[in-house]
């Protein structure tokens, strides 16, 4: 096991000071250039509730602690940088662990950061514990010349788009926690959207570049739940045409085996860090032809609607669907 003062040299060396640091890992504070980063925000992995080391690989824990911040700072249509690591660690984190958490953290950054950025630790903290082991990502990003795209521009008429399935994440970690009698070695890419997320880094980054959302946000904790955040923050309501939601194969093929609903786990599951992109019509072309530039897959699903006629889930026959569709709550 690393002792402090070990780690810390041991994270100054695989983590390079990043751009828009002035003063990096080793003094009381880390100096930031003066004006470089407007965006925050910070995710906590608690070992048992957000990773299990029988699931995950450290690297995969590591990147997934990093991805999970990347999502955010994509949401807001900005770009990101330095990164602060804070490691609670246990009497059975040895260094092979560690330095496997390290280097998935390393990799997420090298696979997903956009090009003009530069993703890095600045500083952070490391310390003891009996407990079980926690990893926070303090994320600091640059919004572009148009200004962070916030949850509070929905207005109705908006379309609501997405580029990718949902769903993948949590019927993964379903198979991985044995809820259901299938072989996972059938379903890799729903293990592997489990283990290692892929946000739409580049995609939001480049989205807020233009100015084309009026309002954004990734998904974590499930799209109908998410999607609430937008309607709650711009007053508004929506309607979702569950008929254009993008359906993996994979997940049509655990739920054929399982006799599950495909609805449940794409509106319902969490962890998949899809961009919910809200737009108006107008603006519309303009995704479609950075789609063709940029081989997106993108899917209108739904539209912005007045706030008294709430979240409307429609059937392919345009009849709501009156099912409840609930989202990881973490205090439930």
């Amino acid at each position: 096991m690393y002792d402090e003062f070990e780690l810390i040299e041991r994270i100054a060396t695989v983590f390079p000071t990043p751009e828009g640091v002035t003063l990096g890992i080793g003094d009381d504070c880390a100096i930031l250039d003066p004006g470089r980063f407007d965006l925050v925000t910070t995710d906590t992995l608690v070992e048992g509730v957000h990773f299990r080391r029988d699931f995950s690989s450290p690297q995969d824990i590591g990147w997934k602690a990093l991805a999970s911040s990347l999502s955010d700072i994509a949401a807001m249509g900005g770009g990101p940088g330095a990164f602060f690591l804070n490691l609670t660690l246990g009497p059975n984190d040895d260094k092979t662990f560690v330095d496997g958490l390290l280097e998935g953290m390393r990799q997420a950054a090298e696979a997903l950061t956009p090009n003009g950025f530069e993703v890095s630790v600045g500083g952070g903290d490391t310390t003891s514990t009996s407990g079980p082991t926690v990893v926070t990502v303090t994320l600091l990003g640059e919004s572009s010349p148009a200004g962070p795209v916030t949850r509070s521009g929905a207005f109705p008429g908006d379309r609501i788009i997405v580029l990718g399935e949902m769903g993948i994440a949590a019927a993964g970690l379903a198979i991985l926690k044995g809820e259901f009698e299938v072989n996972a070695a059938d379903y890799p890419a729903l293990i592997e959207a489990h283990r290692r997320p892929r946000p739409r880094v580049h995609e939001g980054a480049l989205l807020g570049l233009l100015g084309v959302p009026s309002a954004m946000l990734d998904v974590s904790d499930g799209l109908a739940q998410d999607l609430q955040h937008i309607l709650k923050r711009s007053g508004a309501g929506a309607s979702i045409e569950t008929h254009n939601l993008p359906r993996h194969p994979e997940l049509l093929k655990f739920c054929e085996e399982t006799g599950t609903d495909p609805l449940d786990w794409m509106l319902s599951g969490g962890e998949d860090f899809e961009l919910i992109i809200v737009a108006p019509p107008a603006r519309m072309t303009k995704i479609w032809d950075l789609a063709r530039r940029h081989e997106w897959n993108v899917y209108d699903i739904g539209e912005i609607r007045a706030q008294e006629e709430g979240l409307r889930i429609l059937a392919s026959d345009g009849t709501p669907i009156t099912k409840d569709f609930k989202g990881y709550r973490h205090f439930a």
